[in-house]
């Protein structure tokens, strides 16, 4: 994907998490119960108590209360690309001793830069790779992320399946409706295969989502110097929106 278009999928993004940030954080108050079973994973993993958490797409930071129950002191970096959630998340009780936040555009900044010399015993990947435009895009993230990782550290990700359920094909939104109004639209033939218009809520909030097909994350992962420790799907009616990846760096 042209980086021109990536900005433009972002910037739709930015706009919906700057303007919606108070209405979508309401909507993400309790814990995933996928969440359950990584617990699990992270704690047959070794995962320290004073872990370093690296929360990328953070949002209101819940995923850091959940962990922060077994881990109080565990050292929590949260990052988002919305000031207006980070805003919420500073305000967030049991985080740890000394939490940290970062402001962010993983379309527009440059991660490796903002993150300086720092390495985290867990990165966690949540709700975030259909937001990010492009394959090799999403590629270079998790390579990033791995890269980042103590020696023995883990990167934890979810895929959100979205292509799997008829409730979410059934809202998206035709790219020639947003190009009517749009005040830089979207030429469909620089998009890559999946990736749509989604509203949250009204069809006024719209965002930019890249229907994953199944066996994608999978086959991204597979191209990267990690193994997959742990794999399981969760959440969502049903109970099988998100599938949950938790990986390893490979040994040199």
């Amino acid at each position: 994907m042209d980086r021109a278009t990536a900005r433009t999928l972002s910037a739709i993004n930015r706009c919906f998490y700057t303007e919606r940030a108070a209405e979508f954080s309401a909507t993400r108050k309790g814990t995933w119960p996928g969440w359950q079973r990584l617990a699990e994973v992270l704690g047959a993993e070794g995962l320290p108590s004073a872990a370093r958490v690296l929360d990328v797409a953070c949002g209101n930071a819940r995923l850091g209360r959940f962990l922060a129950r077994t881990r109080p002191a565990l050292r929590y970096t949260g990052l988002d690309g919305s000031e207006a959630l980070l805003a919420i998340a500073r305000e967030a009780e049991g985080l740890g001793p000394a939490p940290d936040f970062i402001r962010l555009d993983l379309v527009e900044d440059d991660l490796a830069a903002a993150l300086g010399n720092s390495r985290f015993d867990l990165v966690a990947c949540f709700g975030l790779l259909h937001h990010i435009p492009g394959s090799a895009r999403r590629r270079a993230l998790l390579e990033t992320l791995l890269g980042r990782l103590v020696p023995g550290g883990l990167l934890a990700l979810t895929c959100w399946r979205l292509a799997r359920f008829a409730r979410f094909r059934d809202r998206i939104v035709a790219w020639e409706r947003w190009n009517e109004t749009a005040a830089e639209p979207i030429d469909p033939a620089h998009l890559e295969p999946g990736d749509h218009l989604l509203p949250f809520g009204s069809e006024t909030g719209l965002r930019y989502v890249h229907f994953a097909h199944q066996d994608e994350t999978a086959e991204l992962l597979a191209e990267l110097p990690c193994e997959t420790l742990a794999t399981w799907t969760a959440d969502g009616k049903g109970g099988g929106q998100n599938r949950y990846f938790v990986v390893r760096p490979s040994a040199d």
